[in-house]
């Protein structure tokens, strides 16, 4: 049992409450021995329900219960038998309660004076919307406090009761009337001071506000620190009709809310409003100072320098720059948002350690301040003796304490200062590695100096640059002489300038892009050499634009995914898509998929264009992104293809993905197709339908068009049967096809085919279906003329009319290397096991001359002409050829090469 002496010395609210109640003395002592959960609150709450339940017999036993719960959890603080948390929830939970049964008990009342209002969608009771605000939103709440909360409604309307009022008037009257449940002070206390003033328009605005009203106001009104302020909403489950159906309004105030707290692009537009925020907090506490002539600047632990808010907005700021990319980070309590950005690598392990050690001091030394008096104070006592008291109910010494909150708010108010860097959107401009030396730009003639200045003439005269709003077209022109000047130090400056206008014409129409490229100007001249590089490049920019904020950082740019670290932070970010009852957000999923893939393939796209990876290199990074998505996709979609509310059976499907053609060999290219054929393994007959689902669900996930682009083109025509066979095949089926019904050339694809994603187990199942079909012993005339003949329907397929040379599709060029090196593993793989596996045409032609299948010298000329081929159809794509083909000349070399080994070998 707790000796309450220690709190008695503190505090005089418990004094004064055992002189009042002396019995409260032994129930404490007992009670503060027990974790203070959200269970024991309602069951102190339901004990204390009075029999004639009117409004004042709720008043009564809402305060009965705040007394219970602030006084048990000041004891259990003091023995530092309490967490932070523990506190902070309780107080949370008990304001969540309150307002819950508050609201119950006006609703039905003012029901009966007016009648019920009546969602216009459903016809059923409509509900209001409660938004809890500040630290209540978090569950930070503290133990005297006040809530800050926001009260809205969907729908217009007139009530059909006896005294019929409008909606607006309703609502409005509801949340007059339930403010003084809680915060009216009769003879057993208060329950929570209430305080709507983060509503819309403030003290001005209507106690209560519409959706519309507020959608119109976050379009057109809504402000940085009202952004700030909504980081922290967290709706309130309240229901006063058993038959309402609250969600689909509830759905609707998320909708708007996230949108306009996190923007889906890193939020570059919004720098200087937060810039000016954060000067805004430091100048209003300054005047606060000087308007009191007091010391409250050192004795305010939290408005004061180092305080409690200063460490809210170094980890908020993070939240509303990238929140709308990485929604881990969309998090109301600070805790869980430190946690989200560490996981997200967007704050050091240290720092968040030293962050969050300051914060829980401080909102410790806070809740302390209030247990004393159980007032709403921030200020530390002026009066040696006080101090000291609150030093050793903290069982510290004075100067320890003071040492250890000096050290806390000084390193916080380093960190507020800092918080710009610490969030990466630093304003100065950093020195940083160039995609190549930046030599002085060449004088440029007189006629393209006319030129450039013609095209930014066009530019600004466009319709859709005519269209933007006053600020963003100043923006532009500011942008324009930038522009001009990091295309002349490029190889061809009219050009590189007309795609970067091409480029400004796509995104202009986003503010927030353009910002970007003002704040951080060394971002113009790496987007100027990457569109000078490659028009293919400068139209993924334009398609893409999300990817310009990874510009600033050039150095993390040029360095090589993680695929395993990208991964897990997918997996993160994809679990934080949840709609508001609970379920996935499907579309956000699917968006944020796209939205990697398109950053990877941007970071390989710069580092391709800086000479940093070979065509081989930058093929397997590709591949690995492209294996990591579906892995992915199998996740998100497999409880997709359930029954209607059914759990996924089994846990985890019994599925596998098999990759041929470029994703098979591990030579997908930007744009690549993939080519997928889907496996099961499952003895359940009745799980077939759900294998099925899994298929479709999976090529819609991957290939539909959504607001974020596509992810990948899919090909199913490789499974058996192609076109008019299932979409998912069971491994025994696919076994069975390929040893007695499948064509020759599709042996010959098999051998590009390895297993990418889903159950290893079918993987090794499928490797060892692959491995049987080649060890499958061939005539080796037979099976030539067979490729020959298909070999000629590629040909016809692929006419080439041009006097160019098709390095593809053309005899002597990629295809023949193809089939020549399927041609050898499929007759040979039996007598040279080493051709077995899928090394790719190169690995596998020197095989085949360490075994004196074919000549070492041609051999060894056909890899290099296949590199070359490689490079150049690369480097063709780069330039937006729409197919490789170059003049004969250039590669006649290489074309002989392979010309001669095909008499070598097809003869």
């Amino acid at each position: 049992m707790m000796d309450l002496q220690s709190t008695l010395n503190w505090s005089g609210a418990l004094r004064r409450q055992l002189v009042a109640t002396p019995e409260l003395a032994d129930w404490l002592q007992a009670q503060s021995k027990y974790e203070v959960t959200p269970t024991v609150i309602q069951d102190w709450f339901d004990a204390l329900r009075h029999q004639e339940y009117t409004e004042e017999a709720l008043k009564k036993q809402l305060r009965l219960v705040r007394r219970r719960v602030f006084f048990t959890l000041m004891v259990r603080d003091v023995h530092s038998r309490a967490s932070l948390a523990e506190v902070s929830t309780a107080m949370s939970f008990l304001a969540d309660l309150s307002v819950n049964k508050a609201y119950e008990w006006v609703s039905h009342a003012l029901s009966e004076a007016h009648g019920t209002p009546i969602d216009p969608k459903t016809g059923l009771p409509l509900e209001m919307l409660i938004v809890a605000m500040g630290k209540w939103g978090g569950y930070e709440l503290n133990v005297s406090s006040d809530i800050d909360l926001i009260t809205l409604y969907d729908g217009e309307g007139e009530t059909q009761g006896r005294r019929p009022r409008s909606y607006h008037e309703y609502f409005g009257r509801l949340t007059q009337r339930l403010l003084p449940i809680l915060s009216q002070t009769n003879a057993f206390g208060h329950v929570f001071r209430t305080d709507l003033r983060l509503r819309p328009d403030g003290d001005v605005g209507p106690l209560a506000w519409s959706l519309n009203a507020l959608e119109n106001y976050f379009l057109h009104q809504g402000r940085e620190w009202e952004r700030y302020a909504w980081i922290k909403g967290r709706l309130i489950q309240v229901k006063s009709h058993a038959d309402s159906q609250p969600q689909y309004a509830q759905q609707r105030l998320e909708n708007l809310r996230t949108p306009f707290v996190y923007r889906k692009y890193f939020d570059f537009d919004a720098l200087a409003s937060l810039r000016d925020l954060r000067e805004r907090i430091r100048q209003d506490w300054e005047r606060k100072v000087i308007a009191k002539d007091s010391l409250e600047s050192t004795h305010n632990i939290k408005l004061g320098d180092g305080g409690i808010r200063e460490i809210e907005f170094v980890v908020q700021l993070n939240q509303l720059i990238r929140g709308g990319r990485w929604p881990s980070l969309q998090q109301q309590n600070l805790h869980a948002a430190v946690h989200a950005q560490v996981q997200a690598d967007l704050m050091d392990d240290e720092l968040a350690r030293r962050l969050l050690n300051a914060y829980d001091f401080l909102r410790r030394t806070e809740h302390f301040l209030q247990y004393k008096e159980d007032e709403q104070t921030h200020l530390l006592p002026t009066d040696a003796d006080t101090y000291a008291r609150l030093a050793y109910s903290f069982g510290l010494s004075t100067d320890s304490f003071t040492q250890q909150l000096n050290e806390h708010r000084q390193f916080v108010h380093q960190s507020f200062q800092d918080a710009f860097r610490i969030a990466g959107v630093e304003k100065k401009t950093r020195t940083t590695t160039a995609i190549a030396p930046v030599l002085p730009s060449p004088p440029i003639s007189s006629s393209e100096h006319a030129e450039l200045e013609a095209q930014s003439q066009q530019l600004l005269h466009s319709n859709r640059i005519q269209r933007l709003p006053p600020h963003s077209l100043k923006r532009l022109q500011r942008l324009l002489p930038l522009l001009r000047q990091a295309a002349c130090a490029t190889d061809h400056p009219v050009e590189t300038n007309k795609r970067l206008h091409t480029i400004m014409e796509q995104i202009a129409s986003r503010s927030a892009y353009l910002a970007l490229l003002l704040e951080y100007p060394e971002t113009i001249q790496r987007m100027a050499t990457i569109a000078g590089a490659s028009p293919w490049a400068a139209h993924y920019l334009a398609q893409y634009p999300l990817v310009l904020d990874s510009l600033i950082e050039w150095k993390d740019l040029l360095e090589a995914p993680d695929f395993t670290a990208l991964a897990e932070q997918l997996r993160l970010e994809l679990d934080a898509c949840v709609l508001p009852n609970g379920q996935a957000d499907i579309e956000r999923q699917m968006n944020l998929m796209r939205d990697l893939q398109h950053q990877v393939s941007f970071q390989l796209l710069a580092q391709d264009i800086a000479g940093l990876l070979t065509v081989e290199v930058l093929a397997d990074q590709l591949s690995a992104l492209a294996d990591l998505l579906i892995e992915e996709t199998i996740y998100r979609t497999w409880p997709l293809a359930q029954p209607r509310q059914q759990p996924p059976d089994p846990p985890t499907p019994q599925f596998a993905v098999i990759a041929y053609g470029k994703l098979g060999g591990k030579e997908l290219g930007y744009a690549s197709d993939l080519d997928l054929v889907f496996l099961y393994d499952d003895p359940n007959q009745d799980q077939v339908e759900k294998y099925v689902r899994l298929g479709r669900r999976m090529v819609s996930w991957l290939s539909t068009m959504t607001s974020s682009g596509r992810m990948y083109e899919v090909d199913m025509r490789l499974r058996p049967d192609g076109d008019a066979g299932l979409i998912a095949v069971s491994i025994d089926g696919f076994e069975k096809y390929q040893s007695q019904q499948a064509w020759s050339w599709e042996h010959q694809a098999i051998t590009r085919a390895r297993f990418v994603a889903g159950d290893p187990q079918i993987g090794a199942r499928f490797e060892k279906v692959r491995q049987d079909i080649l060890l499958q012993k061939r005539d080796p005339i037979a099976f030539k003329r067979e490729v020959i003949t298909m070999r000629e329907k590629i040909a016809q397929a692929h006419p080439n009319k041009s006097d160019l040379f098709d390095i593809k599709h053309d005899r002597g060029g990629m295809v023949d290397i193809e089939f020549m090196t399927q041609y050898l593993v499929l007759c040979y793989a039996h007598r040279y096991p080493a051709l077995l596996n899928n090394l790719g045409n190169i690995a596998l032609l020197g095989i085949a001359a360490e075994h004196q299948l074919i000549p070492r010298t041609l051999s060894q000329q056909a890899i290099q002409a296949y590199r070359t081929f490689r490079r150049y159809q690369h480097n063709l794509r780069l330039q937006g050829a729409a197919v490789a083909r170059l003049p004969l000349h250039q590669v006649q070399a290489e074309r002989d090469a392979v010309m001669a080994l095909w008499q070598a070998v097809m003869n």
